[in-house]
């Protein structure tokens, strides 16, 4: 499971097309709303977001093709957002991935325990991006049956959404995520 994850992952970062599918009830923005000089994004939202969305996305491998979701935060402060609450419940991560040579790498947490209830392992991609375009943080998640969990499908995709969503709007003030982070970014490689 872990390679599949890992190459899914890299995959996903060099072949990837995408649809979109939005909450359109979190238009109005959650978190403390900032304007910014961007008109791609006029306001950005600390311990927040504008809204968030499942991104289907197209991966290849070997030949065969499928899709992968991805949930994303848009217009959030930074694009560290789900990096950091992964960080904050779980510690450091169990592996990077850096596709294309990214300066900013991929963050995969394994089989975690999300839930206090629930002894499904989960494993996290946490990814971002800061560019003229756009602003977001973002998670892929796969259960330990190695089932995408934010498909369509998937029975428990509406709880893995407000754990993350609740995550970011109770985002602890603590550095030591961006401590730790940087020291790893900035590393001779």
């Amino acid at each position: 499971m872990k390679k599949t994850i890992v190459l899914i992952v890299l995959i996903l970062g060099v072949f990837s097309c995408s649809s979109t599918k939005t909450n359109s009830d979190k238009k109005k923005g959650v978190g403390v709303k900032q304007k910014t000089q961007n008109p791609n994004t006029p306001y950005i939202y600390k311990n927040g977001y504008l809204d968030y969305n499942i991104q289907p996305k197209l991966t290849v491998i070997e030949n065969d093709s499928t899709y992968i979701n991805e949930l994303k935060f848009n217009a959030v402060f930074s694009a560290m957002y789900t990096k950091k609450l992964m960080f904050d419940n779980f510690g450091k991560w169990d592996k990077e991935i850096r596709p294309n040579n990214e300066r900013h790498p991929i963050l995969i947490w394994e089989r975690k325990k999300l839930f206090e209830n629930d002894n499904t392992l989960y494993s996290i991609a946490a990814s971002g991006e800061e560019t003229w375009e756009e602003i977001y943080a973002s998670v892929i998640v796969y259960d330990n049956e190695n089932q995408d969990c934010l498909s369509e499908t998937y029975t428990k995709k509406d709880a893995l959404i407000n754990y993350f969503s609740d995550g970011i709007k109770n985002l602890k003030t603590d550095n030591t995520f961006y401590d730790v982070y940087w020291d790893m970014v900035n590393a001779p490689r």
